[in-house]
């Protein structure tokens, strides 16, 4: 297979890429592939007319991009194509800071590539403990807030992703706000795949605010819950409100260190986006 012939993807390509996510183990997670597939920029290789290689890059500006979806067909395994794929990606990502987030499988491709881990991601999933109440600090987001929401979203991340968001607002089933003396301090966000709904992002000012947030949004949530979580009290927290540890994988970054004030960023959009 000419690994140089890698294409770009896109919604028409859905399908396939369903199919090889499945290949490799992974659900088919419809509405997060539509949502990349329509917003990111998606690279492909094919074997014949089979899918058999793909990665998903969200760039943010010269300072930072994302990485995602990187899956290689099990039948091409130990062809170079998973490498090839990434180099592609990283050519044209074209940023200071490069971010994946990596299974135990993809973690010795990305550190010959020049990544280095940096932290460990947590994923809980179950039914969340407090459905039906909510703690009253926090509000529904309004169009208003916007404005608000995506200058807390650049000072966490350090990245201007005000064009994702504006999508994301749209692609949300739900999304809530904190406030101090009138002025927005966190908000939340979550998105339905399924029988699951993922809370994500979550951005706060103290572990009080996103704990309050994140519990509000899965507090009207009949059914599964997933939390994509990096740092211990707030896995805890979520273990103890019958979310269980479900499974980890391993932040990677190649260039800089990651911008912006991460302590108020609690909780990804999606493991593919950061």
């Amino acid at each position: 297979m000419d690994t140089a012939a890698i294409a770009r993807l896109g919604i028409d390509d859905l399908a396939a890429c369903l199919d090889l996510a499945a290949d490799r183990g992974w659900p088919r997670d419809h509405r997060k592939w539509t949502f990349l597939l329509t917003h990111g920029e998606a690279y492909g290789l094919h074997d014949r007319e089979d899918l058999v290689g793909s990665a998903i890059l969200s760039r943010f500006g010269p300072r930072l991009a994302w990485i995602g979806m990187v899956l290689v067909a099990q039948r091409c395994d130990r062809r170079g194509l998973g490498g090839a794929l990434m180099r592609h990606a990283l050519d044209a990502a074209d940023a200071r800071t490069v971010a994946v987030h990596a299974t135990d499988a993809g973690v010795p491709l990305y550190r010959r590539l020049g990544f280095r881990a940096t932290g460990t991601i947590f994923t809980h999933r179950g039914r969340f403990a407090g459905h039906g109440a909510r703690t009253g600090r926090t509000r529904p987001f309004t169009g208003a807030d916007l404005d608000a929401v995506r200058r807390l979203d650049a000072d966490a991340t350090g990245a201007d992703r005000g064009r994702l968001l504006t999508e994301f607002v749209r692609f949300a089933g739900q999304m809530r706000v904190i406030e101090s003396d009138g002025v927005i301090t966190g908000y939340a966000g979550s998105w339905r795949d399924g029988e699951t709904v993922v809370i994500g992002p979550v951005i706060a000012a103290s572990d009080r605010d996103a704990k309050d947030l994140i519990a509000d949004v899965a507090s009207t949530v009949d059914g599964y819950v997933r939390l994509d979580v990096d740092r211990s009290d707030l896995a805890d927290w979520a273990a103890a409100r019958g979310l269980p540890r479900w499974l980890e994988a391993t932040e990677m970054v190649r260039g800089e260190d990651m911008p912006g004030d991460r302590t108020r960023l609690y909780t990804p959009i999606m493991q593919a986006l950061g």
